[in-house]
């Protein structure tokens, strides 16, 4: 009989699954090793953000999804309010065209008999944040995990939901600094002291859309990977420890959906924001006797 270390291998990190003269090759033998259905290729192809997935193999199942998430970089310059800036460099005010993908992988073979159960679980592009949690659930008791593996899948949208809300908080502190110029400068008696940073408002507003899309796609990855497990759940039991284990994974991915869902929330109120501010600004910039554009007034279409 195998120990439950032999049986799991869930420590398989890979880079980012796109092909590149330096990866392909491994990427491609990893496909076939592990057997990974052409449905997770194509879905990566296509960079999808909603993508969870699951077959059974008359054995066992392969269960997957993609996260794709806007990231946002700030350089921290010491006495400079925050700013977003790619630190691949850019010009444009806010701007910043990275992004975080990951994608995970799950094979759990022969379900149905504890003593020849495994798992493969491959996360391809893992953060080091999510790279050290499962290497420290390896050194842990890993036999309740071959009762129901999809407590891994848990674990790694934690990380994931922790990782969003990083950027989350960033985008927020940016834009509240924004916030406050733009209301100052929109009441301000004198408007030839400065004007509004348009670019700057339309590159936060864009960041905060796509944290929006993430947000929107990350719950209802988590909604439809807890109602398929729900399905697991309502089979013939195996026996009341692997229903109380498996209870227990069902039980934490409906506290991921909820924690998915706040995260939602929080990105609506930002959005709503947002655009009192460019209501705000668009609101005073047509009022105005004249216009600044660059270094430039202009007299205003209200006015003339």
């Amino acid at each position: 009989m195998c120990s439950p270390a032999d049986q799991c291998n869930f420590s398989s990190f890979a880079p980012l699954d796109i092909a590149r003269r330096d990866t392909g090759a491994g990427i491609q033998a990893l496909y076939e090793d592990y057997s990974i259905p052409s449905d997770f290729i194509s879905q990566r192809l296509e960079s999808v953000t909603h993508s969870f997935s699951a077959t059974y193999e008359g054995s066992g199942y392969s269960s997957w999804f993609h996260f794709l998430c806007k990231n946002v970089s700030v350089p921290g310059v010491p006495g400079q309010s925050t700013r977003i800036a790619d630190l691949r460099g850019t010009a444009l005010s806010q701007g910043d065209w990275t992004w975080i993908r990951t994608s995970v992988f799950m094979r759990w073979s022969n379900c149905h008999d504890k003593d020849k159960a495994s798992v493969v679980l491959v996360i391809f592009s893992a953060s080091p944040e999510l790279r050290d949690r499962c290497e420290r659930l390896w050194r842990t008791d890993l036999s309740e995990i071959l009762v129901d593996p999809f407590s891994l899948l848990v674990i790694c949208l934690d990380e994931l939901w922790l990782q969003a809300q990083r950027i989350v908080e960033i985008v927020r502190q940016v834009f509240g600094d924004v916030e406050r110029a733009a209301l100052e400068l929109t009441y301000a008696t004198n408007t030839e002291d400065g004007h509004h940073d348009f670019v700057g408002l339309h590159n936060i507003a864009k960041h905060i859309i796509h944290l929006k899309e993430g947000a929107d796609a990350a719950h209802l990855t988590t909604t439809h990977l807890q109602a398929f497990h729900q399905g697991l759940l309502e089979q013939p039991p195996q026996g009341p420890h692997a229903t109380r284990v498996m209870r227990l994974t069902n039980q934490m991915l409906a506290q991921k959906t909820v924690q998915f869902e706040v995260w939602k929330l929080r990105m609506t109120s930002l959005e709503q924001r947002m655009q009192n501010i460019i209501n705000l600004v668009r609101g005073k910039m047509w009022s105005a006797p004249y216009l600044r554009l660059g270094n430039d007034f202009v007299f205003s279409p209200s006015t003339s």
